[in-house]
C-alpha cells in the first residue's frame, strides 16, 4: 500500500514517510493493524502488513502495538514522538519524547530482560542525561503475591502513586497501573491496580491525582511465628539455613527476639525479607539501632540507597523499645 496512518491519526504517503526518516509507528487505515515501511532497492517505497515479526528479525507485533499505545498517550499529553531514536553509539530508544526543553525516553519491554541488562540500559540513558520510564507488557503482569526479580526491576516511585509499575496489556487493550507496591513478610507483595483507558491514564497524569494506598499491614507476630514452625516442618531452604545459623550460635530460630518479626508494610526494595535480615543481624550481634543503615540493599537500578534510609525506621524503634 502507498498510504498509511501515523500514531497521531494522520494519513501519510510512503514517499513522505521516507523523507521524515520514520520507519515505525504506521498503521493500516482500514484494519488499524501495524504496517512496516519498505524502502530502498529498485522498488518505490511502500507499506506492508506485519504478520508476526518485521522481516529481518525485527521487533514483534506486540512490541509495535505497545509503542503505538505509548505514542497515543504521549500525543494526548502534547509530547512530540520519535520512534527508534539513536541514543549515543550503542542504544536505540523505543519512544523518544520531547516537549519544549524536556526530553524523556519510554521503553516498552514485552520480551525477557535480565535485571543486569535492565540496569545496563537504564544507566546508558542516564549517562546521556536522559530520564527513562519503563512500560512493561503482558509477560510482566502482576498475577500473584510473589514478584520476580525481573518484575521488581521495573519499579518506579512517584509521591502520588508510591512504588509503581506501568503496564500496557496488548491482550486487554488497556493500561494497568500497579501502584503503592509494598512487601510483607511471609505473605509476599501487595499492591493496588488501576485499569485505565488511554484517555483515563492521560487525565491521571495531567491532574497528578493521588491514588489510594494499600491499607492493611502484614500478619501478626503470632501468625509469623507459626509460619516459621510450619516452614521448618516443610524443610523450606531459607528457614533451614537460618536454623543452622542459629544452632551454630547455640540458639533456636523459634526463640529469636520479637523485633525480628516485621508486621509493617515495607518498600519493595530489599533483597532479603525483613525476618531473614533481622535474624542475621541479631546472630551477628550487631547494634540493633544501626540495622536500617546497612540492611536495606536495593535490587533494582532506579533509586539511590540514601533515598530510603529512614523508611520504616520509626516502626522498628518503637518495636525495640517494647523489648525487655
Amino acid at each position: 500500500m502507498k498510504v498509511a496512518q501515523t500514531a497521531q491519526g494522520h494519513l501519510i504517503r510512503a514517499e513522505e514517510a521516507v523523507k521524515s526518516q520514520l520507519k515505525t509507528g504506521f498503521f493500516c487505515p482500514k484494519c488499524q493493524k501495524a504496517v512496516h515501511l519498505h524502502c530502498g532497492g529498485q522498488k518505490a517505497p511502500y507499506f506492508a502488513h506485519i504478520a508476526h515479526y518485521v522481516p529481518g528479525g525485527g521487533e514483534g507485533l506486540a512490541h509495535q502495538v505497545g509503542k503505538q499505545a505509548i505514542a497515543e498517550l504521549a500525543s494526548m499529553l502534547n509530547w512530540q514522538v520519535t520512534f527508534e531514536a539513536a541514543i549515543g553509539f550503542e542504544q536505540r530508544a523505543d519512544v523518544f519524547l520531547t516537549q519544549h526543553q524536556q526530553q524523556l525516553i519510554v521503553e516498552y519491554q514485552c520480551s525477557p530482560l535480565t535485571p543486569s541488562k535492565l540496569n545496563q540500559r537504564t544507566l546508558g540513558y542516564r549517562r546521556q542525561h536522559l530520564p527513562v520510564q519503563w512500560v512493561v507488557g503482558d509477560r510482566y503482569r502482576f498475577v500473584k503475591h510473589h514478584l520476580s526479580q525481573q518484575q521488581l526491576g521495573f519499579i518506579s516511585y512517584r509521591r502520588q502513586w508510591g512504588f509503581y509499575v506501568v503496564c500496557y496489556s496488548v491482550k486487554q487493550h488497556q493500561w494497568l497501573l500497579y501502584h503503592h507496591i509494598v512487601a510483607r513478610d511471609f505473605v509476599g507483595y501487595a499492591w493496588q491496580t488501576a485499569y485505565l483507558t488511554t484517555v483515563e491514564f492521560g487525565q491521571l497524569i495531567l491532574k497528578q491525582s493521588a491514588l489510594p494506598s494499600v491499607g492493611a499491614s502484614g500478619d501478626s507476630i503470632q501468625v509469623q511465628q507459626r509460619q516459621v514452625i510450619r516452614n521448618l516442618g516443610l524443610q523450606e531452604p531459607h528457614c533451614l539455613a537460618l536454623q543452622a545459623a542459629c544452632y551454630a550460635r547455640r540458639q533456636r530460630l523459634q526463640n529469636v527476639p520479637m523485633w525480628c518479626y516485621c508486621t509493617q508494610n515495607v518498600p519493595p526494595i530489599y533483597q532479603l525479607n525483613q525476618f531473614e535480615s533481622r535474624v542475621s543481624w541479631w546472630l551477628a550481634k550487631q547494634p540493633i539501632m544501626a540495622f536500617l543503615t546497612y540492611a536495606p540493599l536495593l535490587q533494582q537500578p532506579l533509586f539511590e540507597q540514601s533515598s530510603f534510609e529512614q523508611w520504616g525506621q520509626v516502626a522498628l524503634v518503637r518495636t525495640i523499645k517494647k523489648e525487655p
